[in-house]
């Protein structure tokens, strides 16, 4: 998931943007055309009632009630027509006609997803069925390279010149029978080794097939979840992971589409977090005003002879002016 190896592939979502937006303009136009058809209906109604209206306002009153009965009556007719009454599940259901057309596409649209999944699924149990028999006849082999390794050992330990010279015969039968045995080891064997080699490259293909698909779920979760994204998203979300105490190699063998959605949203919150910090630092740093200092408390002989001016200007005794310039002489 390096930043500079990551090559994020949008063909695939512009064939799905391109076939959804035809989809969607067909859809339009047909709403479209609906839209034109009752406004002409409408229109031709509109007519139609007034060429009525005309006619009764000529003939006479009664005439005139019985056109706007007319008028009345023809939009509760075209109200109907406009519903499809249909059955589901046991019950009648009024939809309109772009009620039904959706749902249409959507069980159509149900129905190819279904199918190509149990396509998949067919597929898949065939390789299961394919990669089991094959793991079989490979033990198998293995059962009888073990048994001829076994009856080769046995050879292995008789005395050949002994036995020329006992007997010839059994000597010449036992090593026709030896040489035709190691032959049949080596090729055994190697067809043992090609069949391992081939399924190892299986593996490893189907091992990549799968990577493959896991990478591209992966980019078109990330490309919904995040507009735009691309390398430089990437870039800020292997950050994190190497913050994290990931290596690089760790973070290369990520396509899971839940760890790199982890991914993004800790770098987001990592990214929140320096924003407020550099906040904070940036308010700390402005000049503040000095603090105003306190006012002294008053002595409690002033505040004494405060208290006793107030009642001698409350009072103007000669007794409270007596006190009052005691106090202060």
């Amino acid at each position: 998931m390096s930043t500079e190896d990551t090559t994020l592939s949008t063909d695939s979502f512009a064939e799905m943007l391109s076939g959804g937006a035809d989809n969607e303009q067909t859809e339009q136009s047909d709403s479209q055309s609906a839209d034109d058809a009752q406004e002409n209906s409408e229109g031709t109604d509109q007519q139609d009632g007034s060429t009525e209206g005309d006619d009764a306002q000529d003939g006479g009153d009664d005439n005139g009630e019985a056109g706007e009965e007319g008028q009345d009556e023809q939009p509760a007719k075209d109200s109907t027509e406009a519903f499809l009454e249909l059955e589901i599940n046991g019950e009648k259901v009024a939809l309109t006609k772009d009620e039904a057309k959706n749902g249409y596409l959507r069980q159509q649209d149900y129905t190819q997803k279904a199918q190509r999944l149990a396509q998949e699924r067919q597929q898949w149990d065939a390789h299961v069925a394919q990669q089991a028999a094959e793991v079989k006849q490979y033990a198998k082999e293995i059962g009888q390279l073990h048994s001829i390794d076994a009856a080769l050992e046995h050879y292995e330990r008789i005395d050949w010149e002994q036995l020329r010279a006992e007997d010839p015969v059994s000597f010449g039968a036992h090593l026709a029978e030896f040489n035709d045995m190691r032959l049949r080891r080596g090729q055994m064997e190697t067809a043992i080794t090609q069949k391992l080699q081939s399924l190892t490259a299986q593996q490893q293909q189907a091992q990549a097939q799968a990577r493959a698909q896991q990478t591209a779920e992966a980019q078109a979760h990330m490309a919904a979840l995040v507009p735009g994204f691309g390398k430089e998203h990437v870039a800020e979300m292997k950050a994190i992971g190497q913050k994290a105490g990931f290596t690089d190699a760790e973070l290369a063998g990520v396509t899971d589409k839940r760890m790199l959605e982890v991914l993004w949203k800790a770098s987001q919150f990592d990214k929140q977090q320096n924003t407020k910090q550099q906040a904070i630092k940036k308010v700390s740093a402005l000049p503040t005003k000095a603090a105003k200092a306190a006012p002294a408390a008053k002595p409690a002989a002033q505040l004494h002879i405060e208290k006793q001016t107030r009642r001698l200007q409350q009072t103007g005794s000669v007794k409270d002016l007596a006190a009052a310039l005691a106090m202060t002489s």
